[in-house]
């Protein structure tokens, strides 16, 4: 079973912070090596270009490396989305032959919701409620997706 994953998720407030340790605690759980660039780094806002750009390279390096990259897009966060984007980025054109699995969580989709249209094309499992996180391993370990059929944006 794939099970390197890259953790990208906004952690800027008290909400998001929980839903990440969260996530995290429960990709622990069941197993899954979790790589989170919150725990792997620290960059303050005024830090030295220098420190800027290891992180930012250490940050690509683990994108690379990962088999899943498991985006919150709770809260829309350009730095999540931009790293989604590059995942995809890397399976179309630098590594098309070791496909890493794109997996969107975004518990806050109301009822009824809209879906980013580029997320939900680029996701090979959307997930929109925690209890079917259950469902993850047995997803990837048979290589099934959960698309997004719901409205889009």
């Amino acid at each position: 079973m794939k099970n390197k994953i890259y953790f990208a998720s906004p952690f800027f407030n008290p909400e998001q912070v929980e839903r990440e340790e969260r996530l995290k605690n429960k990709l622990r759980e069941m197993g899954f090596e979790v790589f989170s660039p919150k725990e792997a780094y620290f960059c303050k806002p005024d830090e030295s270009d220098k420190v800027r750009q290891m992180v930012f390279d250490g940050n690509c390096k683990a994108i690379q490396e990962c088999d899943i990259l498991f985006a919150v897009t709770d809260g829309k966060d350009m730095g999540t989305i931009w790293e989604a984007g590059y995942a995809n980025g890397i399976n179309a054109v630098v590594y098309p032959s070791k496909k890493k699995i794109i997996v969107y969580y975004c518990e806050t989709l109301p009822e009824g919701g809209k879906f980013n249209l580029m997320l939900a094309q680029s996701g090979d499992i959307i997930i929109t409620d925690f209890s079917d996180m259950d469902q993850l391993p047995e997803l990837i370990k048979f290589g099934r997706v959960m698309k997004y059929h719901g409205k889009i944006e």
